[in-house]
C-alpha cells in the first residue's frame, strides 16, 4: 500500500508543478505567488523521506522478520498515508475547482489515501504501536529494534 501511496504522491506533485507553471494569476505563474514553491519543495522532500521509511521498513522484514519489524510497518502505515493525503490536498489547492472535479484524477485520489488511512487500521493505532515501543526503550521493558546493526550488513 505505501509504495503505491507513493506513486499517488509522485503524480500529485507532478500535477501540482505542471498547474503551478501553466496557471497564471495576477500576471504571475502560481508557483510564484504565495508559498507555492515552498509546497513543492516540501512535498517532494516528503516523498523522498517516505520513500526511504520504506525501504528501511523492507529491510527489517527482510533482516529483521515481520514480528520484529512490526514497529517500522506501524511507522510507515501511520506515515505514508497520512503525509500523501496532504500532498494530494495541496495539489487540488493549486487546481482550485478543478481540483476537486472529474478533470483532474485528484478528488479520486484523495479519497483513495484517505480510505487507506483506515483499511490498515486507523493511525492510532500505528501511533500507539511506535509510542509504546519508544516508552518501552525508555522504560528497559523492550530492546530496541534499531537497524543500525542490520544496515552495516
Amino acid at each position: 500500500h505505501c509504495m503505491r501511496s507513493l506513486g499517488a504522491a509522485e503524480k500529485a506533485l507532478d500535477l501540482m508543478v505542471r498547474r503551478g507553471i501553466n496557471r497564471e494569476a495576477f500576471g504571475k505563474p502560481l508557483v510564484k505567488l504565495g508559498g507555492n514553491t515552498e509546497i513543492i519543495s516540501r512535498a517532494r522532500i516528503d516523498i523522498e523521506a517516505m520513500r526511504m521509511m520504506v525501504l528501511k521498513a523492507a529491510k527489517a522484514m527482510d533482516v529483521l522478520g515481520n514480528k520484529e519489524a512490526r514497529v517500522w510497518i506501524s511507522m510507515i502505515k501511520a506515515m505514508v498515508p497520512e503525509r500523501v493525503c496532504e500532498i494530494i490536498d495541496q495539489a487540488i489547492q493549486m487546481h482550485g475547482a478543478a481540483g476537486v472535479s472529474q478533470w483532474t484524477p485528484l478528488a479520486g485520489m484523495y479519497t483513495q489515501q484517505r480510505t487507506l488511512r483506515l483499511a490498515d487500521g486507523p493511525d492510532e493505532v500505528h501511533h500507539m504501536v511506535v509510542g509504546r515501543h519508544e516508552i518501552r526503550k525508555y522504560q528497559g521493558g523492550e530492546e530496541d529494534a534499531s537497524l543500525a546493526s542490520v544496515w552495516r550488513k
